[in-house]
């Protein structure tokens, strides 16, 4: 990476001021991103992250890391290189390493969200240690436990039959994680987590969901995915909507996907990867998953979820709403991944986007 300012790259990489859902509005080119994410498995050694994770341990070292796995589930779509290691007490533990010299801004919100979530029943992790960036030639990291089972997207390859029961219990679970409330919106301050407190950066649900909302219509607007006149009225939608008029944040995950969450076969006895978590809307995150799949899905999964909870007499108007809002930020996302990486899965998640699109214009009529 010896063309990029790392300085000024880490700068905005970690600026969540702006910021709706960080992968798609991380202030950084596509070509930064591809340059920046593509060598990050060879960043650092096996050998090295050892010695580095043994100076900072306060009680049970490493005694070994096994050879790096591209495929291995605890890899699929994670920005950072994931190793497993084990303890000398003969523990697994995962470290999750961000590319050479490239800042982590989001490893103390994630490890105190996930701590937040164990402490109030969800099936989270806890952190040994974590690494911060001390020069371009370092890497950070950080070492958390590793729970048992596979992922949900794994298991349900091998027994698809056990799809609507384990859908269902996704929605208790995401129910349950949104009983456990938190100060302000949007992404954290990871500077105010490092010091224990998990605080949104903005005050109002309004301001969280109009965060990267121009830039984002206006990246739709530059591949065809939508017209501008289209991205007007979609814009619209979100200025100053009394829907939007909410003051009981809660903790979202925010990609509460198949491939974050693990299963033993029965319930979800895993939830991974905790670095889009926010303050927000507890109907948000319900919306922000209906995005990842076909509309279809959603039955057993609001089934699941309310039966922990009741379900609010507007939740179709607020969901329809937050689904438009996230389903705008994925395809702005997957556009920009496809410019450099045009695999089958992010043209997959285009079309299921496109899908979502034509379905959101008719209810909010927008093509009229």
């Amino acid at each position: 990476m010896s063309n990029i300012d790392l300085k000024d790259i880490n700068k905005r990489i970690c600026d969540r001021s702006d910021c709706f859902y960080w992968q798609t509005d991380r202030k950084i080119s596509a070509e930064e991103a591809a340059l920046i994410w593509k060598d990050r498995h060879s960043a650092i050694t096996n050998e090295e992250l050892l010695l580095k994770i043994n100076s900072d341990l306060k009680e049970d070292k490493l005694k070994y890391i096994e050879p790096l796995d591209l495929n291995s589930q605890t890899s699929v779509g994670n920005v950072n290189s994931i190793r497993i290691g084990v303890l000398e007490n003969g523990k697994q533990v995962i470290i999750r390493c961000h590319p050479k010299g490239v800042k982590n801004g989001y490893f103390y919100s994630e490890s105190l969200a996930a701590k937040l979530a164990l402490e109030n029943g969800i099936p989270a992790y806890k952190t040994y240690t974590i690494h911060d960036l001390s020069s371009d030639d370092d890497v950070s990291y950080q070492v958390i436990e590793k729970l048992s089972g596979d992922s949900i997207q794994f298991y349900l390859d091998k027994y698809p039959e056990k799809e609507e029961k384990l859908v269902y219990e996704m929605g208790k679970t995401m129910a349950k994680l949104h009983s456990v409330k938190v100060d302000g919106f949007g992404p954290f301050n990871n500077e105010k987590a490092k010091k224990g407190h998990l605080i949104g950066t903005f005050k109002t649900l309004n301001d969280s969901m109009n965060a990267g909302l121009d830039e984002n219509l206006d990246r739709l607007v530059k591949y065809n995915i939508i017209s501008s006149e289209i991205a007007k009225k979609m814009k619209s939608l979100f200025k100053n909507n009394p829907l939007l008029d909410f003051n009981e944040p809660v903790l979202i995950h925010n990609d509460f996907a198949d491939w974050n969450l693990l299963t033993d076969g029965n319930t979800v006895s895993g939830v991974v990867d905790w670095d889009e978590c926010v303050g927000g809307h507890p109907i948000q995150e319900i919306a922000c998953w209906s995005t990842f799949f076909d509309p279809e899905r959603i039955n057993s999964f609001l089934e699941g979820y309310y039966s922990e909870t009741k379900k609010p007499d507007n939740f179709e108007e607020l969901f329809q709403l937050f689904r438009l809002r996230y389903t705008i930020s994925k395809m702005a996302l997957r556009v920009k991944r496809y410019t450099y990486e045009q695999s089958p899965f992010i043209k997959d998640m285009i079309e299921k986007g496109e899908k979502h699109l034509k379905e959101l214009s008719k209810i909010f009529k927008l093509s009229e």
